[in-house]
């Protein structure tokens, strides 16, 4: 089965799932004739009026992200949601979500599978509502750690030139007390290699032994 939206086909589909296409704000941009069986919408032309919010419980409403980034996406499998027909009635299905780039832009793209046995419909939304917070609270964690880490290398690159941006980003962690094992994690480097920018920094920065690279990079802004 393919679905073809602005001449590009829609990656990952399996037989008989339905399919939404969306912009990141959740204005509904296309689907697949499943998907208009499913939330029971009579054509593409009134199905695309919606947003996504309308296929969602209306308590649930209050929880959806202005903007649907990677924290809030079922990436990696399908998870357990509850959606919202046209006619009001809930439904149990499995989600998959993600983000599909065409013609340089990015849109998102869900993988709809109701679920046909009987299943706890309030337990599951109560879940759900759980999950959402928890992903928007890691989107603003996010989105606050970007804006600290621009700020931070804006300072910096000022300060020392002559550091490069991977030489900064060790240093941004540096100055949040970050330990090399967690600046690993973060850089998606070895431990060893945390060492070796410390080790490079340092001699960039003309430091003695002795001297501390915290201290001397909070001096420095």
């Amino acid at each position: 089965m393919l679905m073809i939206f602005q001449g590009v086909t829609i990656n990952q589909i399996t037989d008989h799932e339905a399919l939404v296409v969306a912009r990141l704000d959740g204005q509904i941009l296309g689907g697949n004739k499943e998907a208009l069986e499913l939330y029971r919408y009579p054509s593409l032309q009134s199905f695309k009026k919606l947003n996504l919010r309308d296929l969602m419980p209306k308590d649930f409403n209050q929880f959806y992200p202005e903007l649907m980034t990677s924290e809030h996406l079922n990436i990696s499998s399908y998870k357990t949601h509850v959606n919202r027909r046209s006619d009001g009635e809930l439904f149990a299905c499995k989600l998959h979500t993600h983000h599909q780039t065409i013609k340089g832009q990015k849109y998102l793209v869900g993988h709809v599978v109701e679920i046909r046995e009987e299943v706890d419909i309030e337990k599951i939304c109560l879940q759900q509502n759980i999950i959402v917070l928890q992903r928007e609270l890691e989107a603003e964690r996010s989105k606050n750690r970007e804006i600290s880490l621009r700020e931070t290398s804006l300072l910096l690159s000022k300060a020392h030139p002559c550091l490069s941006n991977n030489d900064i980003k060790v240093c941004h962690y540096l100055l949040k007390n970050y330990s090399s094992k967690a600046i690993a994690k973060e850089l998606n480097i070895t431990t060893e290699g945390v060492f070796a920018a410390r080790k490079r920094i340092r001699k960039k920065l003309g430091l003695q032994p002795g001297e501390e690279l915290n201290k001397a990079l909070l001096q420095s802004i």
